[in-house]
């Protein structure tokens, strides 16, 4: 009766495994498995036996340390956040865990990738002359879904690969616009939280009932008094949802920055009057996308051909030309993201940067696993999915 259990148990465990992995994680445990299942029937066939429980030992760690690498290179990765950008969901020193399989691990572009591997090519000092260098070209394992408007991101970005967290407004043939602090997505108005920060002023009716009323809820948002009656904050739909039960507030403004005659925003286009409040329409590029180079364009989309395409193009007086040529049209190589913090008025994103190349996705946030917010231990947040 035992064994039939542990049989339909190890089952019900493959059957899971099959459904949630993809085809080279299956492979690749499989793969394991029999590797561990045929060293382990050979070491019992040695007679010697301090020579096989060595062997055995070092069959052990050779094994931990392979898993310890594919764990942290294949399916996941820990991080700790370093700004409140992407408050309210989540907050500096939160520690979250990465999903590689989402949308499948980056493999290496270099040894120094490869945890453990890497610090022997530390002590070597012609591989440390190429640190900053990609050796191999990008490829991506195939993951378990794509990435989808709203997601919570985890990339690289900058000479020195720094990892930033954001949230996935807008997806490669995407068209994005921001009105007054609205996000539109193919002329579709999309808030994929209610978490999401933006900045209001308000005016409430009695200043010291209002104080008292909002301790009684424990709202947790830092309200500056700007004038008598008069306070200003950066709040979610759900802060104001909690306050307007109150029965105090009047005159309820979002506040949100002016167009004016010049660009604040990426790419800082002379064609256009974009700022963090108020931008595109912008449509995101896409892999095989085609555009057809005129001056608009060039401002829109030279600076993301230059830095991630890995050509040259320049306006000259004899036309569009990348890598020397005289062209008319470009063909987008890689799919690209528009990436935003939820906490909009306090985010560097790609308001302020640019576009982030699929290359540079790492993966999906899955969920906080502890979190020192405010330098207490928040019980709340333990093991918090992050959507």
């Amino acid at each position: 009766m035992k064994k039939k259990y542990n049989l339909f148990r190890w089952l019900i465990v493959f059957v899971f495994v099959f459904v949630n992995c993809p085809y080279w994680a299956l492979l690749y445990l499989m793969l394991l498995l029999l590797l561990f299942t045929a060293i382990t029937f050979l070491l019992k066939r040695i007679i010697n036996n301090n020579l096989r429980k060595l062997l055995k030992a070092l069959l052990l760690f050779f094994f931990v340390f392979i898993i310890t690498i594919s764990v942290k290179l294949l399916m996941g990765d820990i991080y700790k956040i370093p700004s409140s950008s992407m408050s309210n969901t989540l907050y500096a020193k939160d520690v979250i865990f990465v999903n590689k399989l989402s949308y499948g691990p980056r493999l290496p572009r270099s040894p120094f990738d490869i945890p453990w591997i890497n610090i022997a090519f530390y002590f070597n000092e012609n591989a440390k002359k190429r640190i900053k260098e990609n050796w191999w070209e990008h490829k991506r394992l195939s993951g378990t879904r794509t990435i989808h408007n709203g997601d919570v991101v985890v990339f690289t970005m900058f000479a020195h690969n720094m990892v930033i967290v954001k949230r996935c407004m807008a997806i490669a043939g995407d068209t994005l616009k921001i009105r007054k602090g609205d996000v539109y997505i193919n002329n579709n108005y999309f808030n994929p939280s209610n978490l999401i920060l933006n900045t209001y002023k308000f005016k409430v009716k009695n200043k010291k009932t209002f104080y008292k009323k909002l301790d009684s809820i424990g709202l947790n948002v830092y309200l500056s008094n700007t004038e008598f009656s008069q306070f200003k904050g950066a709040l979610s739909f759900q802060d104001i949802t909690q306050l307007e039960k109150l029965g105090e507030l009047q005159d309820l403004v979002r506040i949100t920055d002016k167009q004016t005659s010049k660009s604040f925003a990426y790419p800082n286009s002379e064609y256009n009057q974009w700022n963090y409040d108020n931008y595109g329409s912008f449509i995101i590029p896409k892999r095989g996308m085609v555009i057809r180079f005129t001056p608009e364009n060039y401002a829109l989309y030279s600076k993301v051909i230059n830095e991630h395409e890995g050509v040259v193009i320049k306006k000259t007086k004899v036309g569009y030309m990348i890598n020397g040529k005289v062209v008319q049209t470009y063909t987008f190589k890689q799919n690209y993201f528009f990436m935003m913090g939820d906490n909009r008025k306090d985010s560097a994103d790609s308001r302020v940067w640019g576009l982030v190349p699929e290359e540079r996705i790492i993966g999906k946030v899955q969920l906080v696993l502890w979190s020192n917010y405010q330098d207490e231990f928040q019980w709340d947040r333990l093991l918090k999915s992050v959507n």
